[in-house]
């Protein structure tokens, strides 16, 4: 299997390294695929002879040395265990990293340029339970801008399809007690970033509503996030900036799903079985006065942990044409207390 088949190349890593400093490390996503089903097979009879610990689940040697580490502007002596700094990345190549620390101070780190840029203070700072969504703006967002925010040129997008204004990021924090909760990061044709404060969501609304450590959502059709609460199912429309109802049903998912143009389907961790994957149709057909989940797809991963370790968190990470990866959180107490990193090239919506 060819690196050109990915349309990302590397595997963004960032890691907590104590005291509030994080180091950024990059990952070849070539090298988490064997280059056939029969290598394939092999390794994984060879692995369950294994009995404990680390090669019991694979092993990808040491981590690739960091590229770079982010200090907050607010330092770690003051809260070492402060854990509200937020990575995020978006981008059409995705090649931008955002960093946030608790005081909303933020900046990107562009992987393809190897440059940082610092970026206006977010409105509001966002927390752990906060979500991350990269949408490409289009010429029908840029109209909706010129109608509210008569500075933005709209014929800019006619000429220029590509580039910086094209980027988006947005950002929501769970815990409706907060100004400013959903906040969008764009470029302007007017030559600057600018984060601009959204409509909260209407279960914001329900003095029952509690943030969650894991929300489910999924960007459809390129232009609204979808997104569930305790007991139902919302949309956001980024062009129209309005909220709607899909139904009194949840998304399955553990975290965001992500889209599989091959299947037509949106995948991503279950939320009620660590050890699985669930897939269904979130598509706009399939969602339209839709009162009940659509029917959801199960996939069973084999997932038999060495004795003493427990999972902390899990990530589903989309590489592009079909592949997926998940990165896997453990803490373990042999030879005393251990955390380890696990990474399990997990899906191909193709054969080869």
């Amino acid at each position: 299997m060819s690196c050109q088949k990915f349309s990302r190349q590397s595997l963004h890593l960032a890691l907590n390294e104590g005291r509030g400093l994080y180091s950024l490390r990059h990952m070849d996503v070539s090298k988490l695929f064997y280059p056939s089903m029969a290598e394939a097979l092999e390794a994984e009879a060879k692995a369950k002879k294994k009995k404990n610990g680390a090669n019991k689940i694979g092993s990808i040697g040491r981590l690739p040395t960091p590229s770079i580490h982010y200090q907050p502007h607010v330092s770690a002596t003051s809260n070492p265990y402060n854990f509200t700094n937020v990575f995020a990345l978006f981008g059409e190549n995705k090649n931008k990293i955002l960093f946030s620390d608790m005081e909303g101070h933020s900046s990107t780190y562009n992987t393809e340029l190897h440059s940082f840029m610092i970026m206006p203070d977010l409105n509001s700072p966002k927390g752990p339970n906060c979500l991350a969504a990269h949408i490409t703006r289009t010429a029908a967002h840029a109209r909706y801008d010129f109608d509210i925010r008569p500075d933005v040129d709209y014929d800019f997008f006619a000429y220029n399809l590509h580039g910086e204004h094209t980027d988006s990021l947005y950002l929501m924090d769970m815990d409706q007690g907060k100004p400013s909760s959903f906040e969008l990061l764009a470029y302007y044709p007017v030559g600057e970033w600018q984060w601009c404060s959204l409509p909260l969501p209407p279960f914001f609304d329900d003095p029952e509503h509690k943030a969650c450590n894991n929300i489910s959502y999924a960007v459809i059709d390129g232009t609204r996030i979808c997104i569930s609460s305790a007991t139902a199912t919302y949309s956001f429309d980024t062009v129209a900036l309005e909220w709607s109802k899909i139904g009194d049903w949840v998304l399955p998912f553990h975290a965001k799903a992500e889209y599989i143009p091959e299947l037509k389907l949106w995948l991503g961790l279950s939320a009620s079985s660590p050890s699985d994957l669930c897939a269904l149709d979130l598509s706009t057909a399939a969602m339209d006065s839709c009162d009940v989940l659509p029917m959801v797809h199960h996939v069973g991963l084999d997932a038999d942990l060495p004795e003493g370790w427990s999972l902390k968190n899990r990530t589903l990470v989309n590489l592009g044409m079909g592949r997926f990866c998940i990165t896997m959180f453990f803490h373990t107490a042999d030879d005393g207390p251990q955390d380890y990193a696990y990474l399990s090239p997990c899906f191909s919506a193709d054969k080869t």
